[in-house]
């Protein structure tokens, strides 16, 4: 191993929502941090030091993209997904949702049906809400420890559909789709004539065997009705950068999307975005395939432990990204005293699973994006605080829920 995941990295006083705003999101300052999506792992060398050199350059002036940014983005994806995308096809945008919002406010109206499939991430719903469209749920099914479609009730659901808000891999549940399922998607997509968007910003999370599969690639019946969005923000710790890469096949869906961007002056993007955007995809593969194993080891490490100390919560085994599916349902607990339990007894803020919709009550989210010692302190917490038999506070503090992490 070429770089130390161990090293911590004291993250205080840096104005972060994972570490500085746990009071206004948990009531109580003094937490153990696994919740926020954003890992505690300094950004490799091989990034920092291009951001570094041109913040002293000392002038920081509208700034545009090269064709090296572009050609950067082309090889990661063919080396990375094996896809061949063109330049015409990539649009940046301040991030993957805000993309899906304009996405939506474009190629739907209100009063649309719009499809997700919970528990799933929860800017998904409120997107819809907040931009008056109708929510239809597709909810996950949990069989045998593993998350699948409900292809009946998204045949249903599709009928009265116009944009499908697809989730690939799945936040929080871990799953990496498969070849059979996407072609299964595409079908049906086209049949009822959908419009997908694809958040693919935890695309390069990968656990072998599986693989990622980008569904615009799948066949051109979704490539014609895809919206991809890609960002370096979750792979390489870069999310205050505010960039993310959306791939558009199709030139009439492409063009539309761009104008709604020049209408809101949207089309210029954040300096070091760019540079840090593209001395990731130059220069960050072998810190990504050592992270990879790193973050498979703190799996392991929360499985075993749960299994040795704590049976009652089991962990659902991820596919793909740093984020784990804790069932907590043994626990025969009230999600409002679950909640209670983690902040109050264990002194641990995870990230409840009834912000993620149906399905996600009795599940706590962790994030495992840390050094190994981080882990440690958050499994022992809550096996503390299983043998602490002292009444919760049930309801006390404010709710967890920030914006879009």
């Amino acid at each position: 191993m070429n770089y130390n995941f161990d090293n911590t990295v004291n993250r205080t006083n840096t104005s972060c929502i994972k570490w500085d705003f746990l009071n206004a999101f948990f009531g109580e300052k003094e937490l153990h941090a696994m919740w926020v999506a954003d890992m505690d792992f300094k950004t490799p060398p091989e990034i920092l030091r291009p951001i570094e050199e041109r913040a002293a350059h000392g002038v920081f002036g509208y700034t545009a993209k090269s064709d090296d940014f572009y050609t950067a983005v082309i090889s990661w994806f063919k080396k990375r997904y094996d896809w061949d995308i063109k330049k015409d096809w990539i649009v940046t945008t301040p991030g993957v949702v805000p993309a899906l919002n304009l996405a939506m406010r474009e190629f739907t109206e209100k009063g649309d049906g719009v499809i997700i499939q919970s528990p799933v991430y929860f800017p998904f719903k409120d997107s819809v809400e907040l931009n008056n469209r109708k929510l239809l749920d597709n909810s996950l099914l949990l069989r045998n420890g593993r998350y699948e479609i409900d292809w009946s009730d998204l045949e249903k659901k599709a009928e009265s559909a116009k944009m499908f808000l697809f989730c690939s891999p799945h936040n929080p549940v871990s799953r990496v789709w498969t070849v059979q399922e996407l072609e299964q998607l595409g079908d049906l997509c086209n049949k009822h004539d959908l419009l997908v968007f694809s958040d693919e910003i935890h695309a390069d999370i990968i656990f072998k065997p599986h693989k990622h599969i980008p569904t615009a690639e799948i066949n051109n019946t979704l490539a014609n009705r895809t919206i991809a969005a890609y960002a370096t923000s979750k792979t390489f710790n870069l999310a205050g950068l505010q960039l993310s890469v959306n791939i558009i096949p199709n030139d009439t869906v492409r063009e539309r999307f761009k104008l709604t961007l020049e209408r809101l002056h949207l089309t210029m993007s954040n300096i070091f975005g760019i540079v840090g955007t593209q001395a990731a995809y130059e220069h960050g593969e072998q810190w990504l395939d050592e992270l990879l194993i790193y973050l498979w080891q703190n799996y392991i490490r929360v499985k075993n432990y749960l299994r040795d100390n704590i049976p009652e919560i089991t962990v659902i085994e991820p596919e793909g990204t740093y984020l784990l599916w804790l069932d907590c349902r043994k626990l025969e607990m009230s999600d409002e005293e679950l909640a209670a339990f983690f902040v109050q007894k264990a002194g641990l803020a995870l990230t409840n699973g009834i912000m993620f919709g149906p399905g996600g009550g009795g599940f706590m989210r962790m994030n495992i994006g840390c050094p190994q010692s981080s882990i440690i302190k958050g499994l022992e917490s809550i096996k503390k605080a299983m043998a602490d038999d002292s009444p919760l506070l049930v309801g006390a503090g404010p709710s967890n829920a920030p914006d879009d992490c």
